[in-house]
């Protein structure tokens, strides 16, 4: 049995293959410990991560969105970019978010909000369709 990779990538790298791409967007360190935990434990096949932590590169932002297929985003730990992108961010395909803040408000926008990362990550490597929180 081969192991899987992880290729992470941060602004401003860019990296192209044919591997599933996911995107995170400001998690907290307690979600990092999850992806890591839950990656290590179900990871079935090799995977690129887009990690933003907040850096200033707008153009790396909607790369990583456009090009990956599994997007997470923590609503309550956006930067001044990301608040102001957060409405286009959760209009995009398969965009994933946690937030206890303006929850109401954002369910406006979008129904894909999930109580924590590990329903975002189980609806990714399990096979499962992720319930979203009304």
């Amino acid at each position: 049995m081969t192991q899987s990779k992880i290729t992470l990538i941060t602004p401003p790298d860019i990296f192209q293959n044919n591997n599933e791409s996911i995107l995170f967007m400001h998690l907290t360190d307690e979600e990092q410990d999850a992806v890591t935990e839950y990656l290590g434990d179900h990871l079935d096949r090799d995977v690129n991560i887009y990690l933003y932590s907040g850096e200033e590169n707008i153009d790396w932002i909607f790369y990583a969105l456009s090009c990956s297929e599994h997007k997470y985003i923590n609503i309550d730990c956006v930067n001044h970019i990301t608040q102001a992108l957060s409405g286009y961010i959760l209009s995009k395909n398969n965009v994933y978010y946690k937030t206890s803040n303006l929850a109401e408000v954002y369910s406006h926008i979008s129904t894909k909000r999930v109580d924590d990362i590990k329903h975002f990550l189980e609806s990714i490597f399990s096979g499962q369709t992720t319930t979203p929180n009304n």
